[in-house]
């Protein structure tokens, strides 16, 4: 049992913002670092995949350059690719198309979504309770877990 809670401990699910803010602070390197040095996985999915591409396309972000086959590259290159069960339940009240990140989350067995989205984060407390091995948290957290 001790083993099943250190590999949950070592697997995360990133929000589309997070990896965007990642590509935008050319922060590849520091994200590619703790994977490989911490050993740990970050769940990706068509969903999100799709989300980083139409985040990508929005003005601000096509005015900084940032190659969407690039940023897609970089997730895959780092990442681990989970097709997600569906139908997807409800988990965000206030924004149905974040569902999806608590669903990889859980599916695939993750203790962390990493998030800057508020409505995610509002529902913190929520979906610890429910979900007790899985906890919500921000870049700034994440990164202090593993500040090098």
């Amino acid at each position: 049992m001790k083993h099943a809670s250190i590999m949950r401990n070592k697997k995360f699910v990133f929000d589309t913002n997070i990896w965007v803010t990642v590509l935008l602070n050319n922060e590849t390197n520091f994200i590619n670092t703790i994977v490989r040095e911490h050993d740990i996985i970050i769940f990706y999915c068509e969903e999100l995949l799709f989300e980083v591409s139409e985040v990508l396309q929005r003005p601000y972000f096509k005015s900084r350059n940032i190659s969407i086959k690039n940023a897609i590259n970089f997730i895959k290159s780092v990442g681990l690719f989970y097709k997600l069960s569906l139908p997807i339940k409800k988990y965000i009240p206030k924004d149905d198309r974040d569902d999806y990140l608590i669903a990889l989350a859980l599916q695939t067995n993750s203790g962390f979504v990493t998030s800057g989205d508020r409505h995610i984060l509002s529902q913190k407390e929520n979906l610890e309770k429910k979900f007790t091995k899985l906890k919500i948290i921000t870049k700034a957290e994440f990164e202090k877990r593993f500040s090098i």
